[in-house]
């Protein structure tokens, strides 16, 4: 049994797709085809059924597909056993929220490129849920988002930090040095907020929706980045996650505002998709963020 035929099996079962799955593994059809033939023909049973345009997996693949992914892993691991950092190639395709990429690229990519300097690196900087769809269709090879903790059953999450969504304020605002607020105030505020779609600002919306609170935004935005500079420079208030924000509150140039009803925690997650096999060089860039995270003020805030 040939592992490429696995790998194949794998990136095919992931898809849905033979003509994407050749695009991706660099095969044609018909090659990725004969491969699955002769993986069907080694197991002695069907793995797809294609009705139509319509790939969908049998129930003899569903049961292969816990070994196959097991066999291709260890060989990886076999593969790259005796090889350093600096040997390994390859291209690595990242996602990354915007917000974690404005805070951490910058340190973050000199470091990996240091440690894995054969690795060719393609950035995306998208939201949230663009990226998961990314990898659910295996355009990309990890996705660095901020969302609600992720299922084990659906995802790899390679690296999972906790982080808290807070609100902020600049210090002529007259809600500044205020002790605990009550929601309905931020109703009344010049109100930046990210876009609809991002997971903290549907929590958000919800919580403030169980205090019967609607929140009209002036500006909505994709940059955090932006936003903290409008509040920085403006009477402004938003909501943000704290490691967007830390360096400034700890500057005294934006201050935090306490909303006890309104407390939002997300998780700052590296995933891959269930079915690919979790490389060298994608550990590696999960440990990478996940130091940056770690360094004193960026989760915790006072």
């Amino acid at each position: 049994m040939e592992i490429r035929n696995l790998n194949t099996f794998l990136k095919v079962a992931a898809l849905k797709n033979f003509t994407q799955a050749g695009r991706e593994l660099g095969y044609s059809q018909a090659n990725i085809s004969a491969q699955i033939r002769q993986l069907e023909q080694e197991v002695g049973a069907p793995l797809f059924n294609r009705i139509g345009r319509t790939v969908t997996l049998t129930q003899y693949a569903e049961e292969l597909l816990p070994y196959a992914r097991r066999i291709v892993s260890t060989a990886a691991q076999m593969e790259n056993l005796l090889k350093d950092a600096e040997s390994i190639g390859g291209i690595v395709r990242v996602g990354m929220v915007e917000s974690l990429f404005d805070t951490f690229a910058e340190q973050l990519l000199p470091e990996y490129h240091r440690r894995f300097p054969r690795v060719q690196l393609e950035i995306s900087v998208d939201a949230t849920a663009d990226l998961k769809e990314r990898i659910r269709r295996g355009s990309l090879d990890l996705a660095c988002v901020i969302d609600d903790p992720l299922p084990p059953s659906r995802w790899q999450v390679l690296c999972s930090q906790d982080t808290r969504i807070v609100v902020v304020a600049n210090p002529a605002n007259p809600l500044a040095g205020e002790g605990d607020l009550d929601p309905a105030v931020l109703a009344q505020q010049d109100l930046i907020l990210m876009e609809s779609t991002a997971p903290y600002s549907l929590r958000l919306q919800a919580a403030m929706a169980r205090h019967r609170v609607e929140l009209r935004p002036f500006l909505t935005l994709q940059s955090s980045g932006m936003a903290l500079r409008l509040v920085e420079a403006s009477p402004y208030v938003s909501v943000l996650p704290a490691y967007v924000v830390s360096d400034a509150v700890k500057a005294g140039k934006i201050c935090l505002l306490s909303f006890p009803t309104l407390a939002i925690d997300q998780s700052v997650q590296v995933i891959m998709h269930r079915d690919k096999v979790p490389m060298p060089q994608f550990t590696g860039f999960a440990s990478l963020l996940e130091q940056q995270l770690r360094k004193p003020g960026y989760l915790e805030l006072p």
